[in-house]
């Protein structure tokens, strides 16, 4: 089989979620697995709970027979899996959590506030594998300061895009872009390029990125030297750097580069003019933007969907000149949970569960399935991905550059989030649609920085 590893001696890693990448059925009901030991009901059994999500289509499928081989291995040991739907389930989560009864594995990544609950177990001392098997960075991402409390599932990745047929139209050397990056004003001479009128009389944009978050400034201010948001010193979004990265926007904006009712695009609309040949690049995307553009291909053919077919190439995002090129990702997996009266043996019992839901064959088939990074040396070995050899080579590159989780502690964590929330979307999207100059915007960062609300 082809192999697809993504090991380094320093790489690894919604938030952007995956729901978007499957479907399953998520009613939220409980579901007990019904493994091949026969002993079903038997009060010998240790019963360990898993809440988890439809993670991809098929996921619930292969957790139920991933289970069955688990119960046939471990006969005293009885798995109960719940889906949770996208939309509730980490409300229902919080509140099992606040209540003293969280399930024993969930899926998801560490969080500040449920280590604070105290419910969250440290796994360092607790496993039986080698971790050497899995990527650094992706363990990284499944630790809060310097802990591990899971194993990852996979490493999402965030990227950039390209219309192929539009791309190789102007000449433009995708390849060397995916092999060795590009900066803001050599992205810049290029979607120039892309603006201009399409074949349907459409206009037709160098650059599309959904405006309704602030995820394009998150973008560029990561890649041009401010890794983190929040540090331990305080909030990092208040000097030139980040000014820099508005006035690049803005730029775009006022160039017709991006349109300008950037404000108001969506995901669902930044999509629908890739789709459409009206945009040259675009962001952001997943490597399992891949396989969806074919899948619509192969529905063009058949007559189910009208348009045109395209191919969808994989983009690093581009870097100031003289800032380090930086890829979006992290990882997310399964962790260990305790309630106040559980046993030495349940949590032991429990941890072996979580090393068989996150171990090889479930890692490659999740992978396999999403089109994303392979964190585990032998399922790299055994799975291959549903991506073309060129953007598997670039999906492999920027999985180098993926940045390690923010070490700073949940404190800091929940004052950066509401900084985010609070202070920083609302001035994006005064930006972005024309109501702030980069400068007023800037100021309003500094202002709220140097409040005592969001001070270390």
């Amino acid at each position: 089989m082809k192999k697809w590893l993504l090991y380094s001696a320093t790489t690894g890693a919604m938030i952007f979620t995956l729901a978007a990448c499957g479907g399953g059925d998520s009613d939220g009901g409980s579901q007990q697995s019904s493994g091949g030991n026969g002993n079903s009901g038997s009060e010998e059994q240790d019963v360990v709970t898993v809440w988890t999500y439809p993670v991809h289509g098929d996921y619930e499928g292969e957790l139920q027979e991933s289970i069955a081989e688990f119960e046939d291995e471990n006969p005293t040991i009885k798995v109960e899996y719940e889906i949770l739907s996208w939309a509730e389930g980490l409300q229902k989560f919080d509140i099992a959590l606040n209540t003293g009864t969280p399930p024993d594995l969930y899926f998801g990544r560490p969080l500040g506030k449920y280590k604070e609950t105290q419910l969250l177990v440290d796994i360092d001392d607790k496993l039986n594998i080698n971790l050497s098997d899995y990527d650094d960075i992706a363990l990284d991402h499944m630790r809060l300061e310097g802990s591990l409390y899971g194993l990852p599932l996979y490493q999402y990745l965030h990227v950039w895009g390209g219309n192929k047929a539009l791309l190789e139209e102007y000449g433009v050397d995708y390849k060397k872009i995916q092999s060795e990056g590009w900066t803001w004003d050599e992205f810049y001479e290029l979607a120039s390029i892309g603006e201009q009128e399409n074949n349907n009389g459409e206009p037709q944009y160098g650059f599309v990125f959904q405006g309704v978050d602030e995820e394009l400034l998150d973008h560029l201010a990561r890649n041009n030297g401010i890794p983190y948001r929040m540090t331990e010193e305080g909030i990092e979004w208040d000097d030139e750097k980040i000014l820099e990265a508005m006035e690049f926007i803005v730029k775009l904006r006022d160039d017709g580069i991006m349109p300008s009712e950037t404000a108001a695009i969506d995901a669902t609309k930044r999509q629908e003019m890739f789709y459409n040949y009206q945009a040259l690049f675009f962001g952001r995307a997943i490597p399992y933007s891949e396989p969806m553009v074919e899948t619509r291909n192969e529905e063009i053919r058949n007559g189910e969907t009208e348009g045109e077919e395209l191919e969808f190439v994989i983009l690093p995002i581009p870097h100031n000149e003289g800032a380090e090129e930086v890829a979006q990702g992290g990882s997310e997996g399964y962790l260990l949970f305790t309630q106040r009266n559980a046993t030495d043996e349940h949590v032991a019992n429990s941890v072996k569960v979580l090393e068989h839901l996150a171990g090889s064959d479930a890692i490659g088939m999740t992978s396999s399935a999403l089109a994303l990074p392979i964190v585990h040396a032998q399922a790299a070995n055994d799975y291959d991905l549903p991506l073309s050899e060129e953007n598997e080579l670039a999906a492999q590159r920027l999985a180098g550059n993926v940045l390690p989780p923010n070490t700073i502690n949940s404190e800091l964590a929940a004052k950066d989030d509401m900084f985010k929330t609070q202070v920083v979307v609302p001035t994006f999207q005064g930006l972005i649609s024309g109501e702030l100059t980069p400068q007023e915007a800037l100021d309003k960062f500094k202002t709220e920085a140097e409040s005592g609300q969001f001070k270390p």
